[in-house]
């Protein structure tokens, strides 16, 4: 095995759980709710489809990150991927790549989640937001890697207790005909509508939901044991976050189109998850739904 060309320094603490527990927190187990509008429109209303097309896609790139990460069992991801197996000019390239992305996806969240909360309470302006964010993510990472996978382990529990809510109070209001609801397959495959390039166009937005489970190869050296059983573990943890958190893309989509079938109804498309969620339980689950959606943008992926 190659060896790394440095010295390994970083504390090996982080187990198969908290590496899956990462990546699942990384992606957001409640993404859709910030872009179901746009996936809706550019899908008609095909959008749990749309997800497991993302789904079977990304797939493939986590079996491949997965065998790099076994075979370069050392920090740095993409860049040390491409320094090592082609070489360092291409790994110089592929480093300013992804740090380009770490600069510039954060901002966005920041403001996406900022832009959800000052909606709902105007009397902080969004720049408000945007530092308490930022502090709160500072002060986590400064507290170091143990502390920021407690914190993780903490946010995914409630992003999921958020998600079992809606998908209850979800399904209860298809079963008893809420905005004429019912259950059906046609989320899934709609024969009027069907159209493969618009499909794979609304598959490009719904991808991105998916972002976020690569950032686990960055933890290869903080992971328990040596460096060959680190890198299996992340390999390991990569290909399995894809169709967990695939798998609840998919359920949360699929009860959220039954609810509104109608994807031309949406008033806007930005706030349309949050229509449905005050369609199938008022205005509390819709004040829960953006809440839900701000923080975990706002906090736990960046």
């Amino acid at each position: 095995m190659q060896h790394s060309g440095y010295q390994e320094e970083l504390k090996r603490s982080l187990t198969l759980g908290d590496l899956l527990i990462y990546g699942i927190i990384f992606m957001v187990p409640i993404a859709p709710f910030g872009i179901f509008g746009y996936v809706a429109s550019s899908s008609k209303g095909m959008v749990p489809l749309v997800y497991l097309i993302g789904m079977i896609g990304m797939l493939f790139t986590a079996l491949s990150y997965a065998r790099l990460a076994e075979v370069f069992p050392v920090a740095g991801s993409v860049y040390s991927y491409a320094q090592r197996g082609i070489n360092e000019h291409i790994g110089f390239l592929a480093g300013w790549l992804i740090l380009l992305d770490y600069i510039l996806i954060p901002p966005l969240l920041y403001l996406v989640s900022a832009t959800a909360l000052h909606t709902m309470i105007p009397v902080l302006p969004k720049v408000s937001w945007l530092i308490i964010f930022v502090l709160i993510n500072t002060v986590i990472n400064i507290l170091g890697i143990e502390i920021t996978a407690k914190a993780n382990r903490v946010i995914v529990a409630l992003e999921i207790m958020v998600l079992l809510i809606f998908l209850l109070v979800g399904i209860t209001a298809v079963n008893v005909h809420i905005n004429e609801s019912h259950f059906s397959l046609k989320p899934f495959f709609n024969r009027e509508e069907f159209n493969l390039s618009l499909l794979m166009s609304a598959a490009s937005i719904a991808v991105l939901s998916f972002l976020g489970f690569e950032s686990i190869s960055t933890l290869t050296e903080e992971v328990k044991g040596d460096r060959t059983a680190a890198g299996k573990i992340v390999g390991k943890a990569i290909i399995l976050t894809i169709p967990i958190i695939g798998s609840l893309f998919i359920l949360q989509t699929w009860v959220a189109s039954l609810i509104v079938p109608d994807y031309t109804s949406f008033q806007d498309l930005e706030g349309a998850f949050y229509e449905i969620a005050q369609i199938a339980g008022g205005n509390w689950l819709r004040g829960l739904s953006s809440v839900a959606t701000a923080l975990a943008w706002g906090i736990a992926t960046p």
